[in-house]
């Protein structure tokens, strides 16, 4: 970790040490994928602290370190909720494709060799050795002047091999064979767009069986119309016989959230106008699913489910 970071803030960062709280966490993954952005996202807080790693605008390695180890969309999930309750502290750190891949290995992979003196080693021989092995990794050498790195695949390295190293330095080894390509912040999402829509189904649905317990049929049927010929980039229908409901949308995640708000400030407000005890009620019971169900809202303007 001590020479992943002496690489990492040789980078100019974009951001640094930004409050989670002023970060709009749905549009900065926008934006890093719009500009199909390179680089290394720092979680810093006395909860965790964690990476992400961005190739092209897609988080192919994420990673916590709290009470326990967390990667991939666990970590994501974490960060993320870290981010949206305001707490901890964010740094990006634009990079280029050949850095993503150094600090990649030294931060995944496994270190053969770590502040190996370089006046101990003869670089030939060194260096020969790796290539007769196939290695596959990075060798980085480090001094109080310089920094220089090599890329290794199967044993062939992206640049020359060096026939001498300068003097009073180090060698670090770090061995990675291939990393899975994934999107995790993009899997992020979609677990996160379902647990939402699977938290407004069970929600909608216990509403209609209470409107229809306390109101009947009828009623309930006129209350809910306006939901199912909604005509917007949601659609909702609902099983006259079961009152069980069903939501389909292609929707972005931001978006989706907030069209949900829309249409159940809609409802509240047409059962509260019917009767305040029975709108106290289905608050208190959306408050209560929300806190059983775990579900990361996003923020939007609406504010309808989230309480900061």
């Amino acid at each position: 970790m001590k020479e992943f970071m002496y690489l990492l803030e040789r980078v100019k960062p974009e951001f640094e040490n930004l409050p989670a709280a002023l970060l709009n966490a749905e549009r900065f993954i926008k934006k890093l994928r719009n500009e199909k952005a390179t680089g290394v996202i720092i979680y810093n807080s006395d909860n965790g602290r964690g990476a992400i790693f961005v190739f092209e605008g897609k988080a192919f390695f994420a990673k916590v370190e709290n009470n326990k180890v967390l990667e991939g969309t666990e970590a994501v999930d974490f960060i993320m909720r870290q981010i949206q309750q305001g707490y901890g502290k964010i740094t990006y750190y634009p990079t280029d494709m050949v850095l993503i891949l150094v600090l990649s290995a030294i931060y995944v992979g496994t270190p053969l060799y770590v502040d190996l003196d370089a006046n101990t080693i003869i670089p030939t021989k060194f260096f020969t050795a790796l290539q007769n092995r196939e290695f596959s990794g990075v060798v980085l050498y480090r001094s109080a002047e310089d920094v220089k790195f090599w890329i290794f695949k199967k044993g062939k390295s992206t640049n020359p091999p060096p026939v001498i190293l300068p003097p009073y330095g180090f060698i670090s080894v770090y061995a990675l064979d291939t990393i899975e390509v994934k999107d995790y912040l993009e899997l992020w999402e979609q677990e996160a767009r379902r647990k939402i829509i699977e938290f407004s189904e069970k929600l909608l649905s216990a509403i209609a069986r209470t409107l229809v317990e306390k109101w009947g049929q009828n009623t309930t049927e006129l209350m809910l119309l306006p939901l199912e010929s909604y005509q917007g980039p949601i659609n909702i229908k609902f099983d006259k016989k079961t009152w069980s409901c069903k939501i389909e949308s292609n929707e972005e995640l931001y978006y989706l959230a907030k069209e949900i708000e829309r249409l159940y400030a809609r409802l509240l407000r047409a059962i509260r106008e019917r009767e305040e005890i029975v709108a106290e009620n289905v608050e208190l019971y959306t408050f209560n699913l929300m806190q059983e169900e775990n579900v990361l809202w996003p923020p939007t303007e609406e504010n309808v489910f989230r309480r900061d």
